[in-house]
């Protein structure tokens, strides 16, 4: 299940400068991983969006392009899968990976104690609602792509220029 929380630290409210400690920013559950906003995009005049990613033994998203924004993965904890552009990578603490927009991408968490990560979007606006809308939906990517909902899942996405592309 979903779940989303909203709340907006009053620092991020403006483009100035601002601090967030650890677990504050809006948080989205979405099912086998969750998202914590620590630089929302309204912070950056939409610019970038910025997202640490606890995820659970294979959690992840099936393969999709972005036609809007770039994404940048920092791994923190934990081992991934990542295919990008057609080629699979395994990834651990340290190691960047950059899935550049209109090249299709993948990724899954690899440990069975779950990893971490952080993602940067850029610009952010767009997949913010994006990620955002598919809490308050109940949507979980590889669930949904999976499952009876992926019409309905293809759908939205496509609404944020997120092509989906199956298993």
């Amino acid at each position: 299940m979903t779940t989303i929380a909203l709340e907006t630290p009053k620092e991020t409210a403006s483009l100035g400068p601002f601090y967030v400690p650890a677990g504050v920013g809006p948080y989205a559950d979405l099912g086998d991983h969750r998202a914590r906003v620590k630089v929302a995009a309204q912070a950056t005049g939409g610019g970038f969006l910025f997202t640490e990613i606890d995820c659970d033994f294979r959690g992840g998203v099936p393969p999709h392009i972005h036609h809007r924004e770039d994404e940048t993965f920092y791994i923190l904890e934990g081992n991934f899968v990542f295919l990008v552009g057609g080629e699979k990578v395994e990834v651990g603490p340290g190691d960047t990976v950059f899935g550049p927009r209109g090249v299709a991408h993948a990724w899954n968490c690899l440990s069975e104690n779950g990893g971490r990560l952080l993602i940067m979007f850029t610009p952010g606006d767009n997949f913010q609602a994006f990620a955002m809308g598919m809490a308050q939906k109940n949507m979980v990517p590889l669930d949904a792509m999976a499952g009876d909902g992926a019409a309905d899942f293809t759908r939205f996405a496509m609404q944020h220029g997120i092509e989906m592309l199956g298993e």
